[in-house]
């Protein structure tokens, strides 16, 4: 007997050459049975996701909170910052910069030239610059410390601090979109903690949806959501790890809107973390001092807090100033990049650099040529090249807009350097012929044995030894102004010192 061939779905099994009635209706009933109960747990899923939303993010059912008015205060004298945070691995000091890296490795500088006082004894580590090696720790069983013999403490972080792009538009719910050299990667929460395992860093900051402040209401929300999500489910992956001893550290998501970070720094509060992390990336551009006070005020006074991208070393003091226990260095990779020399006396900053020293803007030598814009180019081109020119989209006004917003810079070059004389800009033919040391009184490896024409020759030349340079006299510079800090909280001169500095860059500007 010839049996008729079905579709896989409604197809069944035939004994002896008969269909069975009775029992293709039996599977048909098991089968209506399996999809109700399918499409019951997903539709109790989004009733619970959204019902989690609206606790979050709903205007209508969203407690107002309040900063702690009490902790607020004691903000304002300092001394909360001299603090030892440790467990039973490993011990930190704030206030403390933490070395931004590239796969544990300072950018620029060689292995032999690293020593602690240019790599300092933490190191945040992008996730982007690891994401090829992950597959060989694997194999080799070694932890990413190992894998780059550095003895020093590392921080997995999935946001590149150091980018100035808006790349935040690729994420979506199911994960993070990660730019390294290969271009985009989506990684899912599950992913991420999976690399943790391997590369078994003390701490490591959760997923997060970091968008800039320019995005609207509603974005924003979106960000909160995922964010406070990738949290839990890392919490609850360490919990239920108990080999995996890394520290977890939360972001705090918000776009800069006050009752949004408010509402996220009060659930984080009571989560299991280790420290909470401020994106510089997620504040205004100016005015974020009163935000980051109030949001610091309600969290946990045992724990400490993160503000990794600050832009320049001013915006470092008012993060400490603010009750930020640790910072980052990544606004030094710009600096060196560009051709940008710190020379701001952190010891005695009303002291300005000699006017003799100083180069005339109308002299001969300050002729632009076309050598000095070449010598412009960054050293270190964005990750947001990668971004593909033309993304798909329904029509032509979503690919412009999707276009846009994958390569719109959250900050502009001044923001990074607002001072043009604390800050030397070495590409100007103006050095060729100043043969003295980059900064009076500086024992850097730089200044000890190169002078301002040197470096200026390097980077004309566009020689790879110039931003090596530049940036071990960078480092040395802000781990000099980091113990000045820790010498002022000491004697509750913070506030004082961060005024000082304050009016230093506003007479800098206006002579500009």
């Amino acid at each position: 007997m010839m049996v008729t061939k079905r579709s896989p779905e409604k197809q069944i099994s035939v004994t002896n050459g008969n269909a069975n009635p009775a029992k293709r209706l039996k599977v048909e009933k098991d089968e209506n049975n399996k999809t109700a109960i399918q499409s019951q747990a997903v539709l109790e899923k989004n009733k619970s996701k959204k019902r989690n939303e609206s606790i979050l993010i709903n205007p209508e059912l969203e407690v107002k909170i309040e900063p702690d008015e009490t902790r607020r205060s004691q903000l304002n004298s300092s001394s909360h910052l001299i603090r030892k945070f440790e467990n039973e691995h490993f011990t930190l000091n704030s206030p403390d910069i933490f070395s931004h890296t590239h796969c544990g490795q300072v950018p620029h500088v060689t292995t032999d030239l690293c020593s602690t006082s240019v790599n300092g004894e933490v190191s945040i580590v992008p996730l982007h610059s690891v994401l090829s090696c992950v597959k060989v720790l694997e194999k080799l069983n070694k932890s990413l410390a190992d894998f780059v013999r550095t003895s020093n403490k590392i921080v997995l972080n999935p946001f590149n601090s150091s980018e100035p792009y808006d790349l935040t538009s690729f994420n979506d719910q199911l994960g993070m979109s990660v730019w390294g050299k290969g271009g985009r990667k989506k990684i899912t929460s599950k992913e991420y903690l999976c690399i943790v395992k391997i590369c078994q860093p003390e701490m490591f900051v959760s997923l997060s949806d970091v968008v800039p402040s320019s995005v609207n209401k509603k974005r924003a929300n979106k960000s909160c959501y995922r964010t406070l999500q990738w949290v839990n489910e890392a919490i609850t992956y360490l919990s239920d790890n108990s080999t995996v001893t890394s520290r977890l550290l939360a972001p705090i998501p918000g776009s800069g809107d006050r009752q949004l970070m408010m509402k996220s720094a009060n659930l984080l509060a009571s989560r299991q973390v280790f420290g909470y992390v401020i994106e510089r990336a997620t504040l205004p551009v100016e005015g974020w001092e009163d935000l980051v006070k109030d949001i610091v005020s309600i969290l946990p006074d045992s724990r400490p807090v993160f503000m990794l991208g600050v832009l320049n070393e001013m915006e470092m003091v008012k993060a400490y100033n603010c009750g930020c226990h640790f910072v980052d260095s990544s606004f030094l990779l710009h600096f060196s990049n560009k051709g940008q020399a710190m020379v701001l006396n952190s010891a005695n900053p009303t002291q300005l650099p000699d006017p003799s020293k100083q180069p005339d803007s109308s002299s001969e030598e300050a002729t632009n040529d076309s050598s000095s814009e070449e010598a412009t180019k960054d050293f270190g081109p964005s990750l947001a090249e990668n971004v593909p020119s033309e993304v798909t989209g329904e029509n032509e006004d979503k690919k412009k807009k999707k276009r846009e917003t994958g390569k719109v810079l959250i900050f502009k070059p001044e923001h990074y350097m607002p001072s043009k004389s604390i800050t030397l800009d070495l590409v100007s033919p103006v050095y060729t012929r100043q043969f003295c040391k980059i900064a009076e009184n500086c024992e850097c490896f730089t200044c000890q044995r190169h002078t301002r024409g040197y470096v200026n020759h390097l980077l004309i030349t566009r020689e790879l030894l110039a931003p090596t340079l530049l940036m071990l006299h960078n480092t040395y510079h802000v781990r000099n102004l980091v113990n000045t800090v820790k010498d002022k909280v000491e004697r509750g001169d913070l506030a004082k010192y961060k005024e000082t500095l304050d009016e230093v860059f506003k007479l800098k500007d206006s002579h500009s």
